[in-house]
This record gives C-alpha cells, structure tokens and sequence, in this order.
C-alpha cells in the first residue's frame, strides 16, 4: 500500500482519468474530491460490503443516484 501525506487543496493522481483532491480536513474526518471518468465505478468502503453482503455484483443506476451526486458535487 502506498501512503501519501496532502494538505487541503493538494491532489493525488491515479493513471491519466483519475484525481483525488483533498477538499477539507476537520478532526479525524477527511472530505474528498474525486474526479473519474464515468464509468468508473466510485462507491465507500461500508457500502461495497454491503453490496458483497448483499449477493449483488454491483448496485444498479438507480441506487447510484447518491454517489453520482455526491460525484458531481465534487467536480465543481
């Protein structure tokens, strides 16, 4: 696993599509921006359990609305 320290406003870069911005840092809790291709499947930790606990592969469009708004929320 690599480890990287970033400040507020610094990003990560993941191949050529992918960013992750750190957006804010308030006590132990880090707000993330991320930036992907669509079709790129972006989801929590706790929520992909869920999905594995689930017997789904994958969450559907519809159940997708949170993330992708949260998605384009970061990309503003």
């Amino acid at each position: 696993m690599l480890v990287l320290s970033r400040r507020p406003g610094e990003e990560i870069v993941i191949g050529d599509t992918i960013r992750l911005r750190v957006v804010a840092i308030d006590g132990n809790r880090v707000r993330l921006g991320i930036t992907a291709p669509a079709d790129t499947f972006i989801c929590r930790e706790e929520l992909r359990l869920a999905i594995e606990r689930s017997g789904r592969k994958r969450l559907g469009p519809a159940s997708l609305v949170g993330e992708q708004a949260n998605r384009d929320r970061s990309e503003r």
